[in-house]
């Protein structure tokens, strides 16, 4: 990767995968076939979700490496220092590993569940720590990420990301960023450089490994509806605190941000803002 932004030659060797904003690069390639290579020989036996040779494996309760070998492969493209390698562990449907590695950054990230989360060998929070991540439990004093849609541009569902964006910026939160790399952005909960982030259509490699790094900094990580994370569902919220994840969680219940489709399958039990429910029944 450093290789390819010193030459610059990403622009040149871009091909469409299933559209002109779903990218891959000769480097993703190269990445994932030097990660895999060295996972298959430290563990032969364990199975593997890639997302450039083995997308279309299925996730079960055997031991199974997840990995992206370049996450933000448009950034990547435009030099941006928001992409990463994502190596990740699922055993029973659950992350119970995570690396990340910032190249730009120079940032190694590692966690184990149960074990804390560290940034080059250096535990982020030591066990005395007052807080984990930011702490930030206000909405209103929140830097969030929302990524604008790569998976899909259907209208209704860009009129959905919108809506709830502006919802959002009219509570008002201190700020809105859009990064473009999921486990950039997990990685910046954990750090504090972010209150939360969340999205829709992301994969299990994009969220396997960002998932233990946040939960064992002290984050929460839960789906965009605030139910259990769940690697297979495609979303994805993480927040500082729970009472930050709670209130991010009302407004997508209010926009119905689950799912890619443009008529999903929410229910409007679902979809229903269950504090303002509850105002209004009493």
């Amino acid at each position: 990767m450093l290789e390819c932004f010193a030459r610059n030659d990403a622009q040149s060797i871009v091909e469409e995968k299933g559209s002109a904003v779903d990218l891959v690069t000769k480097y993703d390639r190269q990445v994932e076939d030097l990660v895999l290579s060295r996972l298959r020989q430290c563990a032969p036996d364990f199975r593997i979700v890639a997302e450039e040779t083995a997308s279309q494996e299925a996730l079960t309760d055997a031991p199974t490496w997840v990995v992206d070998p370049i996450d933000g492969t448009t950034n990547f493209i435009h030099r941006q220092a928001e992409c990463c390698v994502l190596i990740g562990l699922s055993v029973g449907k659950q992350a119970v590993l995570g690396v990340c590695f910032i190249p730009k950054l120079d940032e190694m990230y590692t966690a184990i569940r149960g074990s804390g989360a560290y940034c080059n060998g250096r535990q982020l929070y030591p066990p005395a720590c007052a807080f984990y991540a930011s702490g930030c439990s206000d909405l209103g004093k929140a830097m969030v990420n929302l990524h604008m849609p790569s998976y899909s541009r259907e209208g209704k569902v860009l009129d959905r990301i919108l809506g709830l964006s502006q919802d959002l910026l009219s509570h008002p939160i201190r700020a809105m960023r859009c990064g473009g790399s999921a486990g950039v952005d997990m990685i910046h909960v954990a750090r504090g450089r972010l209150d939360a982030y969340f999205e829709v259509g992301v994969q299990s490699w994009d969220v396997c490994a960002g998932a233990v790094i946040a939960q064992e900094a002290g984050a929460v990580c839960r789906d965009t509806l605030g139910g259990e994370f769940d690697l297979s569902s495609r979303r994805v919220l993480v927040a500082a605190t729970p009472a930050l994840a709670d209130q991010l969680a009302v407004y997508c219940r209010r926009h119905r941000y689950a799912s890619l489709d443009a008529e999903d399958q929410v229910t409007p039990a679902d979809a229903e803002d269950a504090p303002e429910a509850k105002r209004r029944k009493s």
